[in-house]
């Protein structure tokens, strides 16, 4: 269960992503990931779940609710920006729990929604 302010910076955070999303300024980090023991690149992840192209993993980012989010925590990846959170979604897509994982960044005083993971999920 998320808390209160969880709640309050989730249902910001899906206003400005959907916005982000209409105005094409949104980026999928290209990775690979392990699903039951196999590594998987991160375009056979979506095809596996049924997605042929990737514009529509958008749509199903568009579509997400705050009910379907499982988690809101700090982003500790020196890599990236320490004072961004990470959102974490379970979906239903094609009859498959999808885990989705998204970020903001601001590049050259613009944000950017960042999706760092998009696979089925392996959360029980």
């Amino acid at each position: 269960m998320l808390s209160t302010l969880d709640e309050t910076a989730l249902r910001h955070f899906l206003k400005i992503s959907k916005d982000l999303i209409k105005s094409r300024k949104r980026t999928i980090v290209p990775r690979d990931y392990e699903i039951n023991g196999e590594i998987i690149n991160y375009k056979q992840a979506i095809i596996d779940i049924g997605i042929v192209k990737i514009e529509d993993v958008w749509n199903y980012v568009l579509d997400l609710e705050e009910s379907e989010c499982i988690d809101v925590s700090e982003d500790n990846d020196y890599r990236r920006d320490f004072n961004s959170e990470i959102f974490e979604f379970i979906k239903e897509i094609n009859g498959k729990a999808v885990y989705i994982k998204l970020t903001l960044r601001t590049s050259n005083n613009n944000d950017i929604l960042v999706c760092l993971s998009f696979h089925e999920s392996n959360i029980n």
